[in-house]
């Protein structure tokens, strides 16, 4: 009997992504004062997505075509303050609260699935 145990690892991933995304939020919150500062935020695709990693010569490595591709960008908006900040503090916590609801599903998710191997792996008991 083979268990697959992929769900966990792409469930190990999108935690990680969360992690690292709510670091970069509260950064943008950290610098609300600072003169000139533009907000960034990570955005997390599949190779195959438009504008994600290609081969595009028989000399380059291939990607796998489940990897992700974790880039950072310029989210300041438009609007900016007089000294040239572009973070709306209303704008980051929404983010960081919608980012603390996915990563407190995907742990919900792994730890289920990690219970259910347990009881799989108990023999039911």
């Amino acid at each position: 009997m083979a268990i697959d145990l992929s769900t966990v690892d792409t469930l190990e991933q999108a935690l990680t992504y969360h992690r690292e995304r709510h670091t970069v939020l509260a950064g943008n919150v950290a610098n609300l004062d600072t003169p000139g500062y533009r907000a960034v935020d990570l955005q997390r695709r599949t190779a195959t997505t438009p504008g994600a990693l290609a081969t595009t010569h028989e000399g380059h490595i291939a990607t796998a075509a489940t990897a992700d591709v974790v880039t950072s960008f310029d989210d300041g908006g438009a609007l900016q303050s007089s000294d040239g900040n572009a973070v709306t503090l209303e704008r980051e916590l929404s983010k960081i609260d919608a980012n603390r609801a996915r990563y407190s599903t995907s742990a919900e998710l792994v730890s289920r699935r990690i219970a259910l191997l347990r009881y799989a792996a108990g023999d039911g008991t």
